[in-house]
Protein backbone atom coordinates (compact mmCIF):
# COMPACT_ATOMS: atom_id res chain seq x y z
CA UNK A 1 0.00 0.00 0.00
CA UNK A 2 2.83 2.42 0.81
CA UNK A 3 4.34 1.88 -2.64
CA UNK A 4 1.10 2.84 -4.40
CA UNK A 5 0.83 6.02 -2.33
CA UNK A 6 4.44 6.89 -3.20
CA UNK A 7 3.84 6.31 -6.93
CA UNK A 8 0.63 8.35 -6.85
CA UNK A 9 2.49 11.20 -5.18
CA UNK A 10 5.12 11.12 -7.93
CA UNK A 11 2.48 11.37 -10.66
CA UNK A 12 0.97 14.62 -9.41
CA UNK A 13 1.95 17.61 -11.49
CA UNK A 14 3.91 20.41 -9.93
CA UNK A 15 2.82 23.87 -11.05
CA UNK A 16 5.24 26.26 -12.70
CA UNK A 17 7.16 27.95 -9.89
CA UNK A 18 10.23 30.04 -9.17
CA UNK A 19 12.91 27.94 -7.54
CA UNK A 20 15.29 29.89 -5.32
CA UNK A 21 18.64 28.50 -4.21
CA UNK A 22 21.39 30.00 -2.18
CA UNK A 23 24.61 28.65 -3.57
CA UNK A 24 27.58 28.64 -1.27
CA UNK A 25 30.78 27.04 -2.49
CA UNK A 26 33.91 26.28 -0.50
CA UNK A 27 36.84 24.86 -2.48
CA UNK A 28 40.58 25.21 -2.14
CA UNK A 29 41.90 26.98 -5.22
CA UNK A 30 45.62 26.32 -5.55
CA UNK A 31 48.21 29.06 -5.61
CA UNK A 32 48.41 30.25 -9.19
CA UNK A 33 49.88 32.86 -11.46
CA UNK A 34 47.91 36.04 -12.02
CA UNK A 35 45.48 35.98 -14.90
CA UNK A 36 46.91 37.09 -18.22
CA UNK A 37 45.61 36.86 -21.75
CA UNK A 38 48.19 34.82 -23.64
CA UNK A 39 48.81 34.87 -27.37
CA UNK A 40 47.55 31.26 -27.49
CA UNK A 41 44.31 32.27 -25.77
CA UNK A 42 43.76 35.19 -28.19
CA UNK A 43 44.56 33.08 -31.28
CA UNK A 44 42.38 30.13 -30.29
CA UNK A 45 39.51 32.40 -29.20
CA UNK A 46 39.57 33.68 -32.77
CA UNK A 47 39.42 30.04 -33.94
CA UNK A 48 36.31 29.56 -31.80
CA UNK A 49 34.76 32.56 -33.52
CA UNK A 50 35.55 31.13 -36.96
CA UNK A 51 35.31 27.34 -36.50
CA UNK A 52 33.43 26.61 -33.28
CA UNK A 53 34.39 24.43 -30.36
CA UNK A 54 35.91 20.95 -30.26
CA UNK A 55 35.42 20.77 -26.48
CA UNK A 56 33.03 18.33 -24.80
CA UNK A 57 30.14 20.19 -26.43
CA UNK A 58 30.45 21.24 -30.02
CA UNK A 59 29.38 24.80 -30.75
CA UNK A 60 28.64 26.83 -33.83
CA UNK A 61 31.31 29.30 -34.94
CA UNK A 62 30.90 32.80 -33.59
CA UNK A 63 27.83 32.08 -31.46
CA UNK A 64 27.14 31.89 -27.73
CA UNK A 65 26.82 28.19 -26.87
CA UNK A 66 23.63 28.85 -24.90
CA UNK A 67 21.65 31.50 -26.80
CA UNK A 68 23.37 31.39 -30.24
CA UNK A 69 23.74 35.20 -30.31
CA UNK A 70 26.71 36.60 -32.17
CA UNK A 71 28.89 39.57 -31.34
CA UNK A 72 26.87 41.55 -33.91
CA UNK A 73 23.60 40.58 -32.18
CA UNK A 74 25.00 41.55 -28.78
CA UNK A 75 26.94 44.64 -29.74
CA UNK A 76 29.66 43.21 -27.48
CA UNK A 77 32.39 40.60 -27.74
CA UNK A 78 31.70 36.98 -26.91
CA UNK A 79 33.73 35.62 -24.02
CA UNK A 80 35.75 32.40 -24.11
CA UNK A 81 35.07 30.18 -21.10
CA UNK A 82 37.63 27.61 -19.96
CA UNK A 83 35.32 24.60 -20.19
CA UNK A 84 37.43 21.88 -18.70
CA UNK A 85 40.29 23.18 -16.67
CA UNK A 86 39.69 26.58 -15.11
CA UNK A 87 42.80 28.71 -15.50
CA UNK A 88 43.29 29.02 -11.74
CA UNK A 89 43.70 25.21 -11.56
CA UNK A 90 46.22 24.96 -14.43
CA UNK A 91 49.17 24.41 -12.11
CA UNK A 92 47.35 22.29 -9.52
CA UNK A 93 49.57 19.48 -8.29
CA UNK A 94 46.55 17.19 -8.10
CA UNK A 95 45.52 17.44 -11.76
CA UNK A 96 45.12 14.02 -13.39
CA UNK A 97 46.07 14.74 -16.99
CA UNK A 98 45.09 11.22 -18.08
CA UNK A 99 41.47 12.01 -17.13
CA UNK A 100 41.67 15.34 -18.97
CA UNK A 101 43.09 13.58 -22.05
CA UNK A 102 40.20 11.11 -22.03
CA UNK A 103 37.62 13.93 -21.94
CA UNK A 104 39.31 16.14 -24.54
CA UNK A 105 40.58 13.75 -27.26
CA UNK A 106 40.73 16.43 -29.98
CA UNK A 107 43.73 18.17 -28.42
CA UNK A 108 47.22 17.39 -29.77
CA UNK A 109 48.27 15.44 -26.66
CA UNK A 110 51.36 13.93 -28.35
CA UNK A 111 53.11 17.30 -28.05
CA UNK A 112 51.75 18.19 -24.59
CA UNK A 113 54.16 18.67 -21.68
CA UNK A 114 52.52 18.88 -18.23
CA UNK A 115 55.26 21.33 -17.26
CA UNK A 116 53.46 23.81 -19.55
CA UNK A 117 49.79 23.23 -18.64
CA UNK A 118 48.75 26.49 -20.30
CA UNK A 119 49.39 24.86 -23.70
CA UNK A 120 46.11 23.04 -23.06
CA UNK A 121 44.39 25.38 -20.59
CA UNK A 122 44.63 28.45 -22.83
CA UNK A 123 43.78 26.52 -26.00
CA UNK A 124 40.19 27.65 -26.42
CA UNK A 125 39.81 25.62 -29.62
CA UNK A 126 40.42 22.48 -27.52
CA UNK A 127 38.59 23.31 -24.29
CA UNK A 128 36.77 26.58 -24.76
CA UNK A 129 33.18 27.61 -25.18
CA UNK A 130 32.06 30.95 -26.53
CA UNK A 131 29.52 32.58 -24.24
CA UNK A 132 27.85 35.95 -24.14
CA UNK A 133 28.43 37.88 -20.94
CA UNK A 134 25.00 36.92 -19.58
CA UNK A 135 25.62 33.19 -19.98
CA UNK A 136 29.22 33.45 -18.78
CA UNK A 137 29.04 35.61 -15.65
CA UNK A 138 25.45 36.90 -15.47
CA UNK A 139 23.60 36.60 -12.16
CA UNK A 140 21.38 33.49 -12.18
CA UNK A 141 22.20 32.73 -15.83
CA UNK A 142 26.01 32.51 -16.09
CA UNK A 143 28.00 29.30 -15.84
CA UNK A 144 30.01 30.92 -13.03
CA UNK A 145 26.91 31.85 -11.03
CA UNK A 146 24.52 28.88 -11.15
CA UNK A 147 24.56 25.10 -11.06
CA UNK A 148 25.58 23.32 -14.25
CA UNK A 149 22.25 21.49 -14.80
CA UNK A 150 20.29 24.74 -14.52
CA UNK A 151 22.77 26.63 -16.70
CA UNK A 152 22.62 24.01 -19.44
CA UNK A 153 18.81 24.02 -19.54
CA UNK A 154 18.95 27.52 -21.04
CA UNK A 155 20.34 25.94 -24.21
CA UNK A 156 17.49 23.46 -24.57
CA UNK A 157 14.41 25.52 -23.70
CA UNK A 158 12.22 26.95 -26.47
CA UNK A 159 12.25 30.60 -27.44
CA UNK A 160 9.81 32.53 -25.30
CA UNK A 161 10.13 30.34 -22.20
CA UNK A 162 10.49 32.45 -19.03
CA UNK A 163 13.61 30.97 -17.47
CA UNK A 164 14.22 33.47 -14.67
CA UNK A 165 12.99 36.85 -13.48
CA UNK A 166 15.58 38.41 -15.79
CA UNK A 167 15.61 36.06 -18.79
CA UNK A 168 13.11 34.94 -21.36
CA UNK A 169 14.77 32.44 -23.69
CA UNK A 170 15.61 33.98 -27.04
CA UNK A 171 14.77 37.55 -26.06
Amino acid sequence: MKLRTHVARQLRAVANHLERKTLSVAVYVPEHAGRVETALFRRTREELLKRGSRALFASEPGQCFICAKTEKDLGAPLQAHHFGIERCFAEAKGLDWDKVKADFPNFAWSTFDPKDPYAFVDDMAAQGLLLCEEHHIGADTGIHTTTFPLWLMQRYLKVGYRYSPTEVIGK
